[in-house]
């Protein structure tokens, strides 16, 4: 009878837990009694639809009631992260589009590792036409006292091969450090446009800085690499006749183990419940010292995501002059932060030759679309058909 008893009550108990599950994510939306921690990434939030008789017998109501809730259930973003976190630490995957989870959890973008491989070189003869074209482009800018300068900079796959997965590699070719966009960009850039290679500078640095220049959970280069990026550019840029810079100075770094800024910013879009263990980085403290007798040169930048870490530390605006920075010569910032304002809306050779130096920042994985049109525009601006 005492056994009946307890089978009883294990059911109450299991069905009243049952009903307190399905009834506290009704609750959680209805009273947001606890604060969640939003999700990363892009997150297109949806509007409550709004109830009419023609959007009801539509169908189309009922469509967006449906996803609204969906997406504002309570503890969404937490189950969300449950889920997650399950796949990501019993079957090594990450719910994360194009990420790739490494040896000892280093993370990767695909992108990056069909770039290191040379799945996405173009061919010689399109590489080579084009480089013929910034030649041409930046002859003209130096008749005109201008500067034209690339900055080939590094990937987190030829930076960290060691720790990319065999199960990423099977199906490309097996020509590390041979032919891809890198190799050829670089062989073709060498003596007609100035060049920075910073990836082979890198990967030939490695190990022997201080601090890391790439982090284990992030795609771009480290803070500690920008501060390292940012005053060999300088100490480049005021060997380039006319051209002056001023000085950047590191007053002190920081070790730490939690990850600031974009250091993590893979993981961060991985959204997990817990935190992948990192290495030891190092955060600079620096400061810019200017001459006020100098009158300092102005710094266009075209670039990729890879020139978003310097430009929000204040490269643009304090080494270069206020220089602006058209990111994948679209956006034109800091203009967009206002509103929008792109390129193709201003007035193209007008605002290049408002600078002194223009550079051309690209990562390994974006080679494929090197320039991302600035070429082609330029090269049309200087030399129009006929």
């Amino acid at each position: 009878m005492e056994g009946k008893k307890n089978s009883t009550l294990l059911k109450r108990i299991l069905v009243g837990a049952m009903m307190l599950a399905l009834v506290f994510p009704m609750l959680q939306h209805k009273f947001k009694w606890v604060k969640e921690t939003p999700l990363n990434g892009a997150v297109e939030l949806l509007e409550r639809p709004v109830f009419s008789y023609e959007s009801w017998f539509e169908g189309t109501y009922q469509d967006q009631r449906t996803d609204y809730l969906n997406q504002n259930v309570g503890f969404r973003n937490a189950m969300v992260r449950t889920y997650n976190q399950w796949h990501f630490s019993f079957y090594k995957q990450a719910n994360a589009n194009g990420v790739v989870i490494g040896k000892d959890n280093y993370l990767y973008e695909e992108n990056y590792i069909k770039a290191h491989f040379g799945e996405d070189i173009r061919g010689t003869e399109i590489i080579q036409e084009q480089v013929e074209k910034l030649a041409k482009v930046s002859d003209t800018l130096k008749k005109l006292g201008k500067h034209l300068v690339v900055l080939l900079a590094p990937g987190k796959a030829s930076f960290y091969p060691e720790y990319i997965p065999r199960k990423s590699t099977i199906n490309l070719p097996m020509n590390i450090g041979a032919r891809n966009n890198l190799y050829e960009y670089d062989r073709l850039l060498k003596g007609k446009v100035p060049t920075m290679n910073l990836n082979s500078w890198f990967i030939k640095n490695k190990g022997k800085m201080p601090h890391l220049l790439y982090p284990k959970t992030g795609i771009h280069w480290s803070k500690y690499g920008e501060i390292v990026m940012a005053d060999t550019l300088i100490k480049f840029f005021n060997k380039l006749p006319g051209v002056q810079l001023p000085h950047l100075i590191v007053d002190s770094i920081t070790r730490k183990i939690e990850m600031w800024d974009t250091d993590d910013d893979i993981e961060k879009g991985m959204n997990l419940l817990f935190n992948i263990p990192d290495n030891e980085m190092g955060y600079p403290y620096f400061r810019v010292v200017k001459n006020p007798e100098k009158k300092y040169s102005k710094v266009l930048t075209i670039a990729d995501s890879y020139f978003w870490g310097p430009f929000n530390g204040g490269m643009s605006r304090d080494l270069f002059n206020d220089g602006r920075f058209w990111y994948y010569n679209e956006a034109i910032f800091p203009d967009s932060y206002e509103r929008p304002l792109n390129v193709k809306d201003v007035d193209f050779q007008k605002k290049l030759e408002e600078n002194d130096v223009i550079l051309i920042i690209c990562t390994d994985a974006n080679l494929f679309k090197f320039g991302f049109g600035f070429i082609e525009q330029a090269y049309d601006t200087y030399f129009p058909k006929r």
